[in-house]
C-alpha cells in the first residue's frame, strides 16, 4: 500500500484499514441498526444525526491513535508500549466524551453507549496489534558487492517495521551457486534485491525475470532503499533516472490544488493564531533589543530570491555578519526566542510569505543564497529541490534534524528530493498531520 508515493509497511496499512473499518464503518452501522431496532420514538433524522456523530467520534479515535504512535510498528512490536499507548489514547477519548457530554447534555445518552463500545474497541485494538506482526519475517536475498550489502543490512536493522531479515548475501556473479539451475528460490527467499551496477547483466536479468513471473518480488537497491527509508539514495541517482521516471513531473492540476490548500489553510491559520501572533509581538517589543520581525534573503522557486519573515529569536550579531549554521548561533538566542523555537511560533509570520505565493505550507525549507551556492557545489541534484515552492514544513523536517553541516544537508536533500519526486496533494496532507505530531512532542527540525 502507498500513501502518496510513500510506501506504508503492509502490517501498518492493515492496522490502519482495520481501525477504519471498526471505528468509522462497523461501529456506526451497529449503532444505527440498534437505533432502528429499538426506535423509542426517535425519528429517522435524529438517528442519522446520531450516527454521524459516532462516525465523527470514530475518526477522532483514529486521529488519537495516530498521534499516540499506534500505527508505528516499532512501537506496536513492544506490547507494553502498545498497551500504554492505547490506555493514553482512550483516556483522551474518554475526556473528549466527558467534555462533549457536559457541553451538549442532549447527547449524553448516546455518548454513554459509545463509552461502553469504546471499552470493547480498546481490547480489540490491542489484540489486533498483538497479531499484527507475524513471527516469520520476509527473507531477503541480496545480490550486491559487500560495501552495498553492509548499507542494506543497516537499513534492515533501522527499519524493523518492514519485518525483514537477510537470508543471504551474495555477489551477483555467484548466483548459480546460491540458486542452482533447476531449484526454486521461493523455498529459501521471499524477495530479491539487486545492486544497480548489475542491471546490464542479461543472463542475470533473464533468470530473475523468470522468478518474478512466478511471483517472487525482485527490486533494485534504489527502489528498496527509497521504499524503506523514505529518501532518495543520492549516489545511485542519475540524470536519466530523473528524466525518464514517471515521477518528478508536477502537473498543473497538482500545482493548483496545492496552491488552493496553501491559501485556504494559510488564511485559516492566520486568523486562528492572530491572538498568539499579537502576544508574541508584544513579548518581543518588551525585550527592547531589536525589531519584532526578522527578514532575511532566501532562495525560492526556480532559484528566485525572496525575503522570509520570522519573529526575531536572536540578539543582533556583533562584528561578523557572515552566514552561519544554526548550531553556531545558539548562544545568541533570547529566552523568549527559546520558547518560540520550541513550539515553532517564530515561523508564524511565514504565513504572509505563503499568502504572497513565495512559499507553500509544505516543501523543502528555504536556505540562504550563500549556503545554496556552497551546498550546490558539494551535493549533486541540490538545485532540483528548488523545482517546488519552499515550505513552512516539509518531508525532511518531519523525518530528520537541523542540517548543521554539508553532510547533514546532503541527508536532508535526499528527503527533499523524495518529496520533489512524489509531490502530491496527499503527501502534503500527510506531512501536515505529521508536523502537528512533531510540534506536540518537540522533535524534528522544522
Amino acid at each position: 500500500m502507498k500513501i502518496s508515493g510513500k510506501a506504508l509497511p503492509p502490517r501498518a496499512a492493515g492496522l490502519l484499514i482495520f481501525d477504519f473499518m471498526a471505528l468509522v464503518v462497523a461501529t456506526p452501522f451497529l449503532f444505527m441498526l440498534a437505533s432502528f431496532m429499538h426506535p423509542e420514538g426517535k425519528s429517522v433524522a435524529s438517528v442519522v444525526v446520531s450516527t454521524l456523530r459516532v462516525v465523527a467520534m470514530g475518526l477522532a479515535c483514529q486521529a488519537v491513535f495516530y498521534y499516540n504512535e499506534l500505527y508505528n510498528l516499532q512501537i506496536v512490536r513492544q506490547h507494553v508500549a502498545t498497551l500504554t499507548g492505547l490506555l493514553r489514547a482512550f483516556a483522551l477519548i474518554f475526556l473528549i466524551l466527558a467534555v462533549g457530554s457536559i457541553a451538549f447534555p442532549a447527547t449524553a445518552p448516546m455518548l454513554s453507549r459509545v463509552l461502553l463500545v469504546a471499552i470493547c474497541l480498546a481490547a480489540l485494538a490491542f489484540v489486533a496489534r498483538v497479531l499484527a506482526l507475524p513471527r516469520e519475517r520476509e527473507r531477503l536475498l541480496i545480490l550486491s558487492p559487500a560495501e552495498e550489502a553492509a548499507e542494506l543490512q543497516q537499513t534492515v536493522i533501522d527499519c524493523p517495521e518492514w519485518n525483514l531479515e537477510i537470508a543471504q548475501i551474495a555477489h551477483p556473479s555467484n548466483l548459480d551457486t546460491v540458486v542452482p539451475h533447476g531449484t526454486e528460490p521461493t523455498e529459501r527467499f521471499d524477495r530479491i534485491i539487486v545492486a544497480e551496477g548489475f542491471r546490464q547483466d542479461t543472463a542475470l536479468l533473464e533468470r530473475m525475470l523468470e522468478w518474478k513471473l512466478k511471483g517472487l518480488p525482485v527490486e533494485s537497491i534504489q527502489t528498496f532503499y527509497e521504499r524503506a527509508r523514505g529518501r532518495i539514495r543520492m549516489h545511485d541517482l542519475t540524470l536519466d533516472q530523473c528524466l525518464f521516471s514517471t515521477e518528478y513531473s508536477h502537473g498543473i492540476v497538482t500545482r493548483r490544488l496545492k496552491r488552493m490548500l496553501d491559501v485556504c489553510l494559510g488564511v485559516i491559520l492566520l486568523l486562528l493564531f492572530a491572538p498568539i501572533i499579537a502576544l508574541v509581538a508584544l513579548l518581543i517589543v518588551l525585550q527592547r533589543d531589536g525589531p519584532v520581525i526578522f527578514r532575511q534573503d532566501r532562495i525560492g522557486l526556480n532559484g528566485k530570491v525572496f525575503q522570509i519573515y520570522k519573529f526575531r529569536t536572536m540578539r543582533s550579531p556583533v562584528g561578523d555578519h557572515s552566514p552561519k549554521w544554526a548550531t553556531e548561533e545558539v548562544d545568541r538566542i533570547t529566552p523568549v526566542g527559546q520558547f518560540l523555537r520550541k513550539y515553532r511560533f517564530d515561523e508564524l509570520p511565514q504565513l504572509v510569505n505563503i499568502l504572497k505565493g513565495e512559499m507553500s505550507l509544505v516543501g523543502p525549507r528555504p536556505e540562504q543564497p550563500e549556503f545554496c551556492r556552497l551546498l550546490a557545489e558539494h551535493i549533486p541534484f541540490y538545485a532540483q529541490r528548488h523545482a517546488v515552492l519552499p515550505g513552512l514544513t516539509g518531508w525532511a523536517q518531519v523525518r530528520y534534524q537541523y542540517g548543521a553541516s554539508i553532510e547533514e544537508s546532503r541527508r536532508k536533500t535526499e528527503f527533499d528530493l523524495f518529496y520533489v519526486k512524489h509531490l502530491s496533494f496527499g503527501i502534503d496532507c500527510a506531512i501536515l498531520l505529521e508536523t502537528v505530531k512533531v510540534v506536540l512532542v518537540g522533535r524534528g527540525a522544522l
